[in-house]
This record gives structure tokens, C-alpha cells and sequence, in this order.
């Protein structure tokens, strides 16, 4: 019997390290190439942000050497040797902007896309994205006879139906109740797929406390009230922090006090911020979390996972996190939860995630980052994290992936006749 072919489709590349979701669903395929599925993707060169172009050794020049070729196949051995993963890359995108497509490169993405079902007959197309020319995708997939699967990994499709999707994935059981309770769909929690051989440091020297991003939603606010804390009362912590988005000196001019005006927070004195390391974005992560002896996860915004947190126990490194969204499951038993301090807002209220929180609300985030850092080596911490790594894991994940899409892979829709399917027609 042949093997079971799932496609990975969207406009947005799969090595996209600026993206955790683009990260997530490459892990994916990489575990049921593992396990044995004929599995291949079809994307472009669209980015969250130009620094997700990491992943893709020159990548501009790799695109001015081959500009008279509309796609680039590339096989993939990274998973499996014997069951490699075929990536098809459209090189037709003028723009790493998503939301700068043209009409004309939508419509000769469409046409490679459609040609892809033709040839390589999926039983399941898998990806993301509810523009007109993602609907396009999703409709050319129905005209096939093809199931679809939809991945939900943020909070931003409300009022959305996915009316051309016959089953709906997300990461966490949070995000699956946010979206039962408020649009009454049913999608199916799959955590988080995360390749321990990418994230885990080999010879770990922990020394710092890491922030990662730097951004308001990320809670920049809070870290730079506890920074402060530190400081004085325990100046022997060190703090790091990893600029992806956003640098945190941009930030620190736009914080407010609290009920103040935006850039009022150190308007009228001058703050030193001692034993703080800045370092930019770095596509191997194991480098971070090599140094790091705590991670701090106080995000504010509705994080549907929260994936460092999850690599950060993967190294054995307890979180400090707030109780946003998906958070609690990506820390698991490996770090403590704490809401976020009521000043910072709700994850609704944007407008106060620019607050500098006072000492006294973030009274019991210092003095449990202070217990974390003092216990981090402990054998006790280290088992919780090793229990949050092992449920968090590429296998647990493909097990919960599988129950949810499996009733349509049985059906295998790639034994179909396409000769005459599908909305384009070919010679």
C-alpha cells in the first residue's frame, strides 16, 4: 500500500524563523517524515520579518541566481534520508510582505499550487492564512476532492467561519476553549511541534536571566520593573536580553507611568539599568539558552502557546511566565505561572501594555524570580522540567495530530482521478 502524502501549503516560506507557527508546522513534517508520510510543502519567500530569512543561506542571491525559474524544488533530508521532504518554493513573491501580494503573483502562485495537486495527489492539504488568495488555495483543494486542514496559532480569527476547512488544529486547550467559547468551533488541540536536536544547548554555562523580544505585548514593562528591583536588592543576577522585533532602548522611551502619558516613565530622570547584556536575535537559540539559568514569559498579549517557554524546559531552564492564553501549557509543571500586574491591562486593554508597573505590584514576580534563580540547579526543578519537556514532546504531539486528522487521511483522497479536477486546465 503506498504512503499516506500530506502538503504543507501557503504563501508564507517554511523557513520562516521569524514565525512561530512556520517553525511549529516544519517540525511537523519533519515528524511524519520520520514516521513515514510522503509529506511536501509549497510556499514563497513571505516573512513575518526580514529576520526570518535566517534560515535560508543568501537567500537574495540564491533568488537573483535563479530569477528566470518560477519555483525551486528543494528535497529535504534533514528528517529522514530514506523519506525525504520536497519543498517547492515560488520565487515570483517582488515582496517579503505578505500584505504586499499582487493580484498578478497570486494568480501564478495559484496556477503552481494547482498543478502540485495535480501531481503529487495529497490525501490532506495543510497550512494557514484566510486572504482571498489563501481562500483560492483552500477552494482549488475542494475542487480536487481534497480535505483540508486548518492551523490555528494565535487569537486573531474571530468572526472568521473557515467554511473551506473540514478540520481545525491549534497548539493549546486554551486556544481550542477561546475559540469553542466564542465562535463555537471546534478545533482540535495538537501542542506545540519542537525539535529538541534545534534548541537544546549541549555544554549549558547558565548565568543570566533571558528576555526574549523585547516588544510591549512580550511585557517589556514588567522585565524592565523587575531589572530595576534587581538591581538593588539582588545585584548579583544578571539579566540578558534577546532584541528579535524590538530593541529594548526604543522601548524604555514609549513606557508611561502608570495613568501617565506615553514616554513619561523615565521622562524626568535618568535610570541606569546595571548587569544587562543585550545581544541581537540569533538563529541558533541554543546559543541563548546555553547562558540562560531563567526565562522570563510575562507576555501580555493572548499568546496561543508561547513557544520559548517550552524550549527553555527542553534545556532545563525554569520559566517565570504570566497566565496568558496558552502560556500555563507551554510551561507545564517547569517554571510558575502569576498574572500579569493589573496596571500592565488584560490582554484587550493594548493601550496599558506600555505601563511600567510600580515595585509594589510586581512585589511577588521579583521575589519569585529570585527563589527561581537561587533554585534553578535543583534537582527538583530539573525533573519538572525533563515531566513538562517529555509531554511537550515531537511524539506526544503527532499522536493528538493524527487522532485529529486521521478519520481523513483514511479516506484517501489522493486515489482520486484529478485528470479533469481542479479550476485550472492544463495541456
Amino acid at each position: 500500500m503506498r504512503k499516506i502524502r500530506i502538503l504543507f501549503a501557503c504563501p508564507q516560506t517554511l523557513f520562516d524563523v521569524s514565525n512561530g507557527a512556520t517553525m511549529q508546522c516544519y517540525t511537523m513534517l519533519q515528524t511524519l517524515s520520520r514516521m513515514g508520510f510522503q509529506t511536501a510543502s509549497i510556499g514563497g519567500g513571505i516573512f513575518d520579518n526580514p529576520a526570518g530569512e535566517a534560515r535560508i543561506p543568501n537567500f537574495k542571491a540564491q533568488l537573483d541566481q535563479n530569477k528566470s525559474k518560477t519555483i525551486l524544488v528543494n528535497i529535504d533530508s534533514s528528517a529522514n534520508p530514506d523519506n525525504p521532504i520536497r519543498h517547492y518554493f515560488f520565487t515570483g513573491f517582488k515582496s517579503t510582505a505578505w500584505g504586499e501580494i499582487t493580484s498578478d503573483e497570486a494568480g501564478k502562485f495559484l496556477v503552481h499550487y494547482s498543478k502540485l495537486l495535480r501531481s503529487f495527489k495529497p490525501d490532506l492539504v495543510i497550512g494557514f492564512g484566510c486572504d482571498a488568495l489563501c481562500r483560492s488555495m483552500w477552494m482549488e483543494a475542494r475542487l480536487f476532492g481534497i480535505p483540508t486542514a486548518y492551523i490555528i496559532c494565535n487569537g486573531n480569527h474571530l468572526h472568521y467561519r473557515f467554511p473551506l476547512h473540514d478540520v481545525l488544529l491549534c497548539d493549546s486547550q486554551s486556544t481550542s476553549a477561546y475559540y469553542r467559547d466564542r465562535e463555537g468551533l471546534t478545533v482540535h488541540p495538537i501542542g506545540n511541534f519542537i525539535n529538541p536536536d534545534l534548541v537544546v544547548a549541549k555544554e549549558p554555562t547558565p548565568r543570566f536571566v533571558t528576555f526574549i523580544n523585547p516588544s510591549y505585548a512580550k511585557g517589556v514593562g514588567i522585565v524592565a520593573r523587575l531589572i530595576l528591583i534587581a538591581n538593588n536588592e539582588r545585584p548579583d543576577i544578571p539579566f540578558q536580553i534577546v532584541e528579535t522585533r524590538q530593541k529594548f532602548e526604543d522601548a524604555l522611551r514609549h513606557l508611561r507611568s502608570p495613568g501617565g502619558d506615553i514616554g513619561s516613565a523615565f521622562k524626568e530622570q535618568t535610570v541606569q539599568f546595571r548587569n544587562l547584556s543585550i545581544r541581537p536575535a540569533a538563529f541558533d537559540v541554543k546559543e541563548i539558552y546555553k547562558t540562560t539559568s531563567v526565562l522570563l514569559a510575562p507576555s501580555l498579549w493572548y499568546e496561543s502557546w508561547g513557544r520559548v517557554a517550552t524550549e527553555a524546559v527542553m534545556n532545563g531552564i525554569p520559566v517565570l511566565a504570566s497566565s496568558s492564553g496558552g502560556l500555563p501549557e507551554a510551561v507545564d509543571v517547569g517554571g510558575v505561572i502569576l498574572d500579569a500586574p493589573k496596571e500592565c491591562g488584560s490582554t484587550e486593554e493594548r493601550e496599558k501594555w506600555l505601563t511600567l508597573p510600580s515595585e509594589e505590584s510586581c512585589r511577588v514576580w521579583a521575589d519569585t524570580l529570585y527563589r527561581l534563580f537561587d533554585e534553578r540547579n535543583s534537582a527538583g526543578w530539573q525533573a519538572r522540567c525533563a515531566q513538562a519537556a517529555m509531554r511537550n514532546s515531537t511524539e506526544a504531539c503527532a499522536k493528538k495530530l493524527l487522532n485529529a486528522i486521521g478519520p481523513w487521511l483514511e479516506k484517501r483522497a489522493g486515489d482520486g482521478d484529478f485528470s479533469n479536477k481542479g479550476s485550472i486546465r492544463f495541456d
